[in-house]
């Protein structure tokens, strides 16, 4: 009766534990508790008395596979496994199960009991961890190391990718990737610490195949820990970056010849902005010259207008002189008083004299302000001087004549000729100055629009210059953006 109690105790636990089922030695099902009856979706009618083929799939109840299943537990063998069913209704579930024979008092196999765990969410799970390494597997090289670095394994994209067979691998060590300098260097050893104290590494990695061709790999190092929670290898995951990385350094490289490019563009640009800053100021100073040149000229000119009048004047006086000389033939008792009248004369062609040379001194003195543009106005102030020079001179011949007839009245027809051709010879002379002094007038008219216009045309580049000096400065700003441009490429 103990030993009753003691089984029946046990039996309990494992229905309060484990989904059960029995079942003949054919397959018929003669109990289930209600764990199974549960996970299953049955109610136990539903289920006593049918075959244990409701709960798999059609073709593989119809399959040799499932009857040798039933021909071995017939038998009196034991099997344990993770098995696909099938609940009420089509519901696909995974279950952990053992089928264990028990065997009559003959040693005939007389039922089946099945104990089984529900392991579906715990089989997705694993089946989508296994998933994600096959796919890892298919699409990235992968090597497992021991903590040291020595060679687990590899799979085939990591063989095919660095040369190699499996067996020319397993039990060597790392180094043989790497670099000669590397492999020997304490940054290497430090490396392998680390990743044994279980921190990973992530980056891109210099490496060598079998063929000695040097390599990049995008790859992360991933210590893996046991059931004690230690590290207990590595896996490297890694992907081809040869490619990526070259033409990063390709990209950079021209990115620096750009950067380089545009340092030398920016050096011109405000080599160009200075000089043309100094291009302004000289063609401000420029355009400031000439138009003092200009209004020079404009006051040689008004000089010239004034000095044509005065000659003007002077020829009218002459003409009057004449008209004088032939009424003292006439009036022989008024010479004293003709030449009293000449005397005015001889003063005011005097005074025109001077104001004449005056003109001529500061036509000269103009000249010389204008420089090279004011030589011609030399020359010609020099003629007026001599002219005027020439002036002065007939006027002390007249001064002689009348003094000549103040004294001798009875040469007074004589004197009287004489001054009627001094004076043809000053309304000649006047004539003459009259003709050059209008003909300067006019070329120095023509010098002052020329200077006008000139100094319109300074304006003008002054302005084309600081136009030059805000586009360089546009530039400048341009070539600054592009650099900052350039740089933010990297």
């Amino acid at each position: 009766m103990k030993l009753f109690s003691h089984a029946d105790r046990r039996m309990a636990a494992i229905n309060k534990t484990y989904a059960v089922i029995e079942f003949d030695p054919t397959g018929q099902i003669l109990h289930a508790n209600e764990n199974f009856l549960s996970a299953m979706g049955y109610q136990r009618h539903e289920v006593v008395g049918k075959h244990h083929r409701i709960f798999v799939d059609a073709d593989y109840a119809s399959s040799p596979e499932y009857a040798d299943f039933w021909k071995t537990l017939a038998h009196g063998e034991t099997l344990a496994s993770e098995f696909r069913r099938f609940a009420k209704g089509g519901r696909e579930i995974w279950i952990e199960a053992s089928y264990s024979p028990v065997f009559n008092s003959k040693g005939e196999v007389e039922r089946i009991i099945k104990l089984a765990v529900d392991i579906t969410e715990k089989r997705l799970t694993r089946f989508d961890y296994e998933s994600q390494i096959a796919s890892i597997n298919e699409t990235r090289c992968v090597i497992e190391f021991d903590l040291q670095g020595h060679i687990l394994r590899a799979n085939q994209n990591f063989l095919d990718f660095m040369g190699y067979s499996e067996d020319e691998l397993i039990g060597k060590h790392h180094r043989m990737f790497c670099l000669p300098d590397y492999a020997a260097s304490q940054d290497y050893a430090d490396f392998w610490a680390r990743l044994g104290k279980g921190e990973a590494h992530a980056g891109e990695v210099h490496r060598q195949n079998k063929a000695g061709d040097e390599i990049w790999l995008l790859a992360s190092y991933n210590p893996i820990r046991g059931l004690d929670g230690k590290p207990a290898k590595i896996v490297k995951l890694a992907s081809d970056a040869t490619d990526m990385v070259k033409k990063r350094v390709e990209r950079e490289t021209i990115q620096q010849s750009i950067l380089d490019e545009i340092d030398v563009v920016s050096s011109h640009v405000r080599s160009s902005r200075e000089q043309a800053a100094e291009a302004v100021h000289s063609s401000d100073d420029a355009a400031q010259n000439v138009t003092s040149v200009a209004a020079g000229a404009e006051e040689l000119a008004a000089s010239f207008v004034e000095i044509n009048r005065s000659v003007t004047d002077t020829m009218h006086i002459a003409k009057n002189a004449v008209d004088q000389a032939a009424q003292t033939g006439e009036i022989i008792g008024s010479l004293s008083e003709a030449a009293g009248a000449i005397g005015q004369v001889v003063e005011m062609i005097n005074s025109i004299a001077d104001q004449t040379n005056l003109l001529a001194l500061n036509a000269t003195i103009e000249a010389a302000r204008a420089g090279e543009s004011g030589k011609g106005f030399a020359v010609v102030a020099n003629e007026v001087k001599g002219l005027a020079g020439q002036t002065s001179q007939a006027i002390g011949d007249i001064s002689d004549q009348i003094s000549a007839v103040q004294t001798r009245t009875e040469d007074a027809v004589g004197a009287i000729g004489s001054i009627s051709e001094t004076i043809a010879r000053i309304e000649e002379i006047a004539t003459t100055v009259a003709s050059a002094v209008e003909e300067q007038s006019a070329v120095t008219q023509d010098i002052s629009a020329s200077m006008q216009t000139a100094s319109r045309s300074v304006s003008e580049v002054s302005s084309s210059v600081r136009h030059i000096s805000d586009a360089t400065e546009a530039v400048d700003r341009s070539a600054d953006t592009m650099q900052s441009a350039a740089a933010r490429l990297g």
